[in-house]
C-alpha cells in the first residue's frame, strides 16, 4: 500500500507539471517586429548665384521736419496766443511769461545808471582828477552793460514761432503738465513744436526697427504709375513716441524725375547686390541662441553645419562661410 501511494503521488505530480507547462506556453505574448522606413526630407541645393538686398515700401509726400520750441527763462505764463494745430508764420509771438520781477530789476538798475552818469558829469564839470574821471567812466560803462543786458533779457520771456508751419502745444499726455495761462515753467522746458511746411519731401515711414544697411546716400528706385526714376536717401529722422518709434527716410528724386507731389509712390531701396556667391533658402537657416546653422543631408544622414550669413532678399540669404555651393540642405 505504501508503494502504491508513492507511485500514485508521483503520477499526479507529473500531470500537474505537464499542465503548468501547457498553460505557460499558451500565455506567451507575441511582439511584432516593424520594419523601419527611410525618413523623407524636403531638401534644396545651396546654389552659386546672384543676390540683392532690396526693401519695398510705400512712400508719400509730406512734411517730416519739426522744430521744437522751449522756454528760455523760468517764469509764469502770462499769455498764450496760439492753439494746437494753428497755422503760424516764422517770428509770430506764441507765448509770453510774466516779467514783473525783471522790470523791477531794470528800474533799480536804471537808478544806478543815472547816478553813474551824474557822477561822471559832475567830475568833468568840476575838474575832477584824471583818476576820478577814469574810475567814474568805468563805473558808468559797467552800469550801462548791466542795464542793457537786463533789457535784452526781456525777450527771453517771449516765445516765437521758429518757422512757417502748423504749431502744436504740448499737452499733459506729451509732457509732465498741461500748459496754460498761470502755469509755472522752467528754462529749457518744451512749449510745443512746429511742423515745417515750407517744403514737401518724399518720405517712407518705418516703425520700430530701421531698414538694414539703408543709410545716407543709399540708392532708391521710385515708381508712380508709368513713371519711374532714380533717387537717393538724403536724411533719416528717428522719432520716439512712447510705446513705439519711427524711422522716416527722406528721399530726393533725380532732377529729371516726372513724379507728382501727391499720391503714393512705390519705393525700392536697392541696398546691395553680390554676384557668384553661395545662396540658400531662408527656410534652411536655423538659429538657436547665438548659433546659426543649416542641416545638411549627407549619405542619408542629417549633419549640422555652422554658417555665417550675408545679405538677404525676400526668400533667400547669402552664406559668407560654412558652405561652398552644391550641398543638399534639409528644409523640414
Amino acid at each position: 500500500m505504501k508503494k502504491l501511494f508513492i507511485i500514485t503521488a508521483a503520477i499526479v505530480t507529473a500531470c500537474m507539471c505537464v499542465s503548468c507547462g501547457s498553460e505557460d506556453k499558451t500565455g506567451e505574448i507575441a511582439v511584432p517586429i516593424l520594419e523601419t522606413k527611410d525618413v523623407a526630407y524636403k531638401t534644396a541645393k545651396a546654389e552659386i548665384s546672384e543676390i540683392s538686398e532690396k526693401y519695398y515700401q510705400e512712400g508719400s509726400y509730406g512734411y517730416p521736419y519739426y522744430e521744437y520750441v522751449s522756454f528760455k527763462a523760468d517764469g509764469q505764463i502770462e499769455t498764450i496766443s496760439v492753439e494746437t494745430n494753428s497755422e503760424v508764420k516764422k517770428g509770430d509771438l506764441l507765448c509770453t511769461l510774466n516779467t514783473d520781477e525783471v522790470q523791477e530789476r531794470i528800474e533799480e538798475k536804471e537808478v544806478y545808471l543815472n547816478q553813474a552818469k551824474k557822477t561822471l558829469e559832475t567830475l568833468q564839470s568840476n575838474n575832477g582828477s584824471a583818476d576820478e574821471i577814469s574810475f567814474a567812466r568805468i563805473d558808468l560803462e559797467i552800469q550801462q552793460l548791466e542795464y542793457d543786458h537786463l533789457v535784452a533779457s526781456l525777450d527771453d520771456y517771449n516765445v516765437y514761432a521758429p518757422c512757417d508751419g502748423v504749431f502744436t502745444v504740448m499737452t499733459g499726455d506729451d509732457y509732465r503738465q498741461e500748459l496754460n495761462v498761470y502755469s509755472y515753467v522752467s528754462k529749457g522746458q518744451i512749449f510745443g513744436f512746429a511742423a515745417d511746411r515750407s517744403q514737401e519731401y518724399l518720405c517712407c515711414e518705418v516703425y520700430d526697427n530701421p531698414l538694414n544697411n539703408v543709410n545716407f546716400g543709399t540708392k532708391v528706385i521710385l515708381e508712380q504709375g508709368v513713371n519711374s526714376c532714380d533717387a537717393t536717401v538724403t536724411d533719416i529722422i528717428h522719432n520716439e513716441n512712447g510705446d513705439y518709434s519711427t524711422y522716416i527716410y527722406v528721399i530726393t528724386p533725380s532732377d529729371d524725375s516726372e513724379l507728382f507731389d501727391f499720391g503714393d509712390v512705390q519705393v525700392c531701396f536697392d541696398v546691395y547686390s553680390r554676384l557668384d556667391t553661395v545662396v540658400v533658402p531662408k527656410d534652411a537657416v536655423k538659429t538657436v541662441g547665438e548659433r546659426t546653422f543649416v542641416n545638411l543631408l549627407i549619405d542619408g544622414v542629417k549633419v549640422e553645419q555652422d554658417v555665417e550669413l550675408g545679405i538677404e532678399d525676400s526668400d533667400k540669404v547669402e552664406i559668407l562661410s560654412g558652405l561652398t555651393g552644391g550641398e543638399e540642405l534639409i528644409l523640414n
